[in-house]
């Protein structure tokens, strides 16, 4: 009998009209029918399910059904069905959910591929919120902090390897109504090697129930079966097989916030009966003696910070003040106190709470919302608008700069704005001038990045502009900008990673170099090469342009050179360059363009769209050598000089004079 590869394991409790539909999500899955397993655990169903997973299994094999009185949660079917399973891989699927029908076969492979004990498929939430990871992992440790894989997700619907689970005795917490997968799904990350991550796939989908039956939908555990049969151990687990550290302190600062006192941050919490309000506090206050740390604690959010501090103290009236103002439709207010900021929770500064102010400090949480309006050419300078404003403090008392920042070097200008954090405008400068500042010079070379520098009383914040943009607001292309103070193209862009505005700079003549483009080459009427082109450009920048073409002999020390006129097309210098091939000697003539903006010059080969050659031109008396251009393997222009067909008068002239002097 061929071992198979997964089993799948579905614990059943009163879901005779879904599980059908659950075990088809598996059976109709692409990997090979012989290597899936479904191991479903009726745990004393009284809805008809037991009945309707024993039809199920006999019309297919590769359904095993135990039946076994009520375990008082989801945990005790899960551990039969760990018992039961033959497969390299184990998964947990419920009930009330299905699978993406690809998801075993990804995972699987991604598991043989890795050697990863865990993979983690994503999320889909049908009525109810899911985890979702952006990209794909192949293989990360879980104390990993870039990629916090510990954080984003303790459920139990992942893949794990069986070998895992039975190599450390890992289990499901039984006779507990909720949090039993996480105490699994910890154990087995303490102890994996690595996890895998499949983001560009839908492998779960969580259903949430109808009627409102679900377990988290009628409350889950009681909180004294909570605390003490779920979330102890959790922390517990964590202190266990992690040293004192950051790891450690991330780990545990997850578990607090989003497993320990979120029953207190509730709406249950206000709205139960006393008894539940003092189980609950008693719970989180042994955990926060036990557990948490100056550190963790310092991490938390002001109100996580309040809602502990309260627990352990005793303060029972004032923990219902805060968390009614947590709950509260309005958000909390925030004051400024030279340079930190404060959320204004009950017990703030009052004398018979006698909290410390760290307790409420929210500076390094204060959010800027930032949003760019506008973003435009004017002229020579490169023109923004926008808004930016720290959230929840008094915008009348904050006051707004601008801030260019070199990327390289960390040089930075401070931009003139007009108006205030509600609506602003500035405008950027290359080549120098007002828009840069009154006594300032050209932008360096390089990259610049903005950013908005808000103030108030002595607290500053500093974010980047551009990720958040106004319907219509478009990257304006690159342009030429040249003043008498300097010259510069100027290439804005919004940054790969996050969208913010940044700008190159690249002065002078090599600047203008990168934005040529020809509008066509050809011979005028007098058999001179002509040159056509444009730069995008600030209106007056042609004043400040010189361009001219030559043709250097290959191999040779030869060179010619011809004229130019430069002049202003709408947003563009154009200009028109000619050389005249007329006593060039035989032989290829590379075509250069000489670019010049004060006193730098550049030199630049001629690009040629098109391949092929040109018809010839006469370049000698009586067409004794020729000219074609063409275009270079290069992609470049260049002209060939070649001896001409002699016309048949010049034959002849040549022949008497011949005669003569043999007389």
């Amino acid at each position: 009998m061929t071992t198979p590869k997964v089993s799948v394991i579905v614990p059943v409790y009163n879901c005779r009209t879904s599980v059908a539909g659950t075990l088809r999500s598996v059976f109709e899955q692409t990997i090979a029918p012989e290597l899936v397993e479904v191991v479903a655990v009726d745990d004393g169903s009284t809805d008809g399910s037991g009945a309707e997973l024993d039809r199920l299994a006999a019309a297919e094999p590769r359904l095993t059904v135990v039946h076994q009185p009520n375990s008082g949660g989801p945990g005790g079917p899960r551990n039969t069905g760990i018992e039961r399973a033959r497969g390299e891989y184990l998964f947990f699927l419920d009930a009330d959910d299905r699978l993406g029908p690809e998801a075993l076969e990804r995972m699987c492979a991604l598991a043989d591929e890795q050697g990863t004990d865990i993979v983690v498929g994503n999320y889909v939430g049908v009525g109810r919120g899911a985890a979702r990871f952006k990209e794909n992992i192949a293989k990360v440790s879980v104390d990993d902090p870039e990629i916090d894989v510990f954080t984003r997700s303790l459920t139990a619907q992942k893949l794990f390897r069986r070998e895992l689970v039975e190599a450390n005795g890992i289990r499901f917490p039984e006779g507990l109504l909720s949090g039993e997968d996480k105490v699994f799904a910890v154990h087995a990350y303490l102890h994996a090697s690595g996890v895998s991550v499949i983001a560009d796939y839908d492998c779960y989908y969580l259903v949430e129930r109808d009627d409102g039956t679900s377990i988290m939908q009628t409350g889950g555990a009681s909180s004294e079966d909570y605390y003490a049969k779920a979330a102890r151990p959790l922390l517990e687990m964590v202190v266990a097989h992690r040293r004192p550290g950051p790891i450690r302190d991330r780990m545990l600062l997850r578990l607090f916030t989003r497993d320990v006192l979120h029953r207190i941050k509730a709406h249950r919490y206000l709205e139960d009966s006393a008894e539940y309000r003092r189980q609950t506090r008693d719970g989180v206050r042994g955990l926060c003696e036990d557990f948490l740390t100056p550190a963790v604690l310092m991490r938390m959010p002001p109100r996580l910070r309040l809602i502990a501090h309260c627990v352990r103290s005793g303060h029972d009236e004032l923990l219902t003040r805060i968390v009614e103002a947590i709950l509260a439709p309005d958000p909390v207010p925030v004051v400024v106190d030279k340079d930190r900021a404060y959320e204004v929770y009950p017990g703030f500064r009052e004398p018979s709470a006698a909290i410390p102010d760290a307790y409420f400090d929210a500076t390094d949480r204060l959010r800027t919302e930032r949003s760019l309006t506008g973003l435009d050419w004017d002229g020579g300078s490169l023109r923004l608008a926008g808004t930016a404003v720290i959230a929840r403090v008094d915008p009348g008392a904050q006051s707004l700069a601008l801030l260019l920042r070199h990327r390289g070097s960390g040089a930075e200008r401070r931009l003139p704005v007009e108006g205030d954090v509600g609506g602003f405008a500035a405008g950027i400068a290359a080549s120098g001038g007002s828009d840069g500042g009154a006594s300032e010079g050209p932008l360096e070379a390089g990259i610049w990045d903005l950013y908005a520098e808000i103030t108030t009383d002595r607290l500053v914040k500093e974010g980047r502009l551009g990720a958040d943009r106004a319907e219509g607001v478009a990257l304006p292309p690159e342009r030429f900008v040249a003043s008498a103070r300097g010259a510069a193209a100027v290439e804005p862009f919004f940054t790969r990673e996050y969208g913010n505005l940044s700008f190159t700079v690249r002065p002078g003549a090599a600047g203008l170099a990168r934005l040529v483009a020809l509008d066509g080459i050809g011979w005028d009427g007098d058999g001179r090469l002509l040159v056509r082109g444009r730069v995008p450009a600030a209106p007056g920048a042609h004043a400040h342009v010189r361009v001219g073409v030559a043709l250097d002999r290959r191999g040779g020390g030869e060179s010619r050179r011809g004229e130019a006129r430069v002049g202003e097309d709408g947003d563009a210098v154009a200009f028109t360059a000619s050389v005249d091939p007329r006593g060039l000697s035989s032989g290829r003539w590379d075509a250069w363009l000489e670019l010049a903006v004060g006193g730098d010059t550049t030199r630049i080969r001629v690009p040629m769209a098109e391949a092929g050659r040109s018809a010839a031109v006469a370049c000698a008396p009586f067409g004794m050598r020729r000219a074609r251009y063409y275009r270079t393997g290069g992609g470049n222009l260049a002209v060939e000089v070649v001896p001409g067909k002699v016309p048949a008068m010049a034959r002849s002239a040549r022949r008497r004079l011949g005669g003569r002097g043999r007389r």
